[in-house]
């Protein structure tokens, strides 16, 4: 079998089970229900997939890599622009990839948080034996870096060219960024939800959320004026 032919029938598998995992969940999902999908035969699916857990960890790859090329992106398309314009168009593109490529998004989540347990010896146990002896588990955790080392040149570059804070180091700057934007989306829908107890406007919200990462990477003395929206804060 040519490598042409294996990768169009990995490709097809792959494409089967996001179909499949994004309305079902994978739990939900059995690998016969992904090999009809695909029309390719159950045993030549656990051929190039061992278990629904290393097919998973397939995916997340792709989204890992999805993720990073929106990382790239940002940063070839503003090769001219100062590291704090690169990075305040990285955070515009991150939110829209967490919107536009919901399950890649949801994927890299779960990553992360096998990623909390795999760090710790005595919780590595509670990770399915599948998904640890997954050769895709492990190409993940060789690439993990890949995506916050971008942000991290990015920060470095606003820093040599004068328009980031100078005192700032760059990795734990990225990571309280990385941060930041991830847990703006996880709280995105309890601001959204209507109605609520607090009065919050959520374009008032995200522009408060910009104009914090303005100010840590500028300083206060640099308060960034937005567009004002109807609504207040609380």
């Amino acid at each position: 079998m040519g490598v042409y032919e294996r990768q169009q029938r990995e490709k097809k598998i792959i494409e089967a089970a996001i179909r499949l995992f994004s309305v079902k969940g994978m739990h939900y999902t059995t690998m016969d229900e992904v090999a009809k999908q695909a029309k390719i035969s159950k045993g030549l699916t656990y051929f190039y997939f061992t278990s629904k857990e290393d097919l998973y960890m397939a995916i997340t790859k792709k989204g890992i890599d999805e993720l990073k090329d929106v990382f790239n992106k940002t940063v070839a398309k503003g090769k001219d622009n100062t590291g704090f314009e690169n990075i305040t168009e990285l955070v515009e593109n991150f939110i829209s990839f967490t919107t536009e490529k919901r399950f890649f998004y949801e994927c890299v989540l779960q990553f992360l948080g096998l990623l909390k347990l795999y760090n710790d010896p005595e919780k590595q146990a509670m990770i399915p034996p599948p998904v640890l002896e997954s050769p895709y588990f492990q190409k993940l955790l060789h690439v993990q870096h890949d995506i916050p080392g971008i942000g991290v040149k990015i920060i470095s570059k606003g820093i040599r060219d004068g328009s980031i804070r100078p005192e700032l180091q760059p990795e734990t700057t990225f990571y309280a960024i990385w941060s930041l934007m991830i847990g703006y989306e996880r709280v995105k829908g309890s601001v959204d939800y209507e109605p609520k107890e607090l009065k919050i406007h959520a374009e008032v919200w995200k522009n408060s959320f910009f104009k914090f990462i303005y100010e840590m990477l500028k300083g206060t003395q640099f308060a960034h004026k937005f567009q004002p929206v109807q609504g207040s804060l609380f």
